[in-house]
Order: structure tokens, then sequence, then C-alpha cells
């Protein structure tokens, strides 16, 4: 009989044991800061593509200051555009 009830504590603390330890690795996924590489790889693409600051088209765009000190992103149209009026430098 004592044998019986010494199992089933040792089966109660180890499934108490997984269970906790299963809440805390799911929580702490959740609240993590590290990124998983594999969402990242496939939404890189995406984040290369921005509004233009002119024209407002999604393109690849290249940030420029100009005299000012404003920073624009422009895609190559608008820079060409724009380079002929104003002196614009890379950041």
């Amino acid at each position: 009989m004592t044998w019986i009830l010494v199992a089933v504590a040792a089966i109660a603390v180890v499934a108490l044991s997984v269970w906790g330890l299963s809440r805390r690795t799911r929580g702490s996924r959740h609240n993590s800061n590290v990124i998983d590489l594999k969402s990242k790889l496939k939404y890189s693409r995406a984040k290369d593509v921005q509004a233009c600051s002119k024209c407002r088209r999604k393109r690849q765009v290249t940030f420029y200051a100009d005299d000012s000190g404003a920073v624009r992103g422009l895609c190559n149209e608008c820079k060409k555009e724009l380079s002929q009026h104003r002196e614009l430098y890379p950041v």
C-alpha cells in the first residue's frame, strides 16, 4: 500500500514539473525579444521596399539629406528630379 502512494506521489510530482516547465517555456517564447529567423527571411524582401517621400510609390529608396538637414527617402526617378534643383547628400 505504501509503494502505491509513493508511486502516485512521484507521478504527480513529475506531471506538475512537466506542466510548470511547459508553461514557463511557452510564456518566454511569447514575451521574448528573439526573432525567429525563418519568419525574418520570408519578409526580408518586403522590408527593402518603402514608400518614396516625394511620389509615395512603394519602391526601393535611398535616404538623402539636403542643405537644411531634412532627410528624405527617394526612389531613383525622384532623386534625379530633385538633384537638379537641390544639393542632396547620401545618409
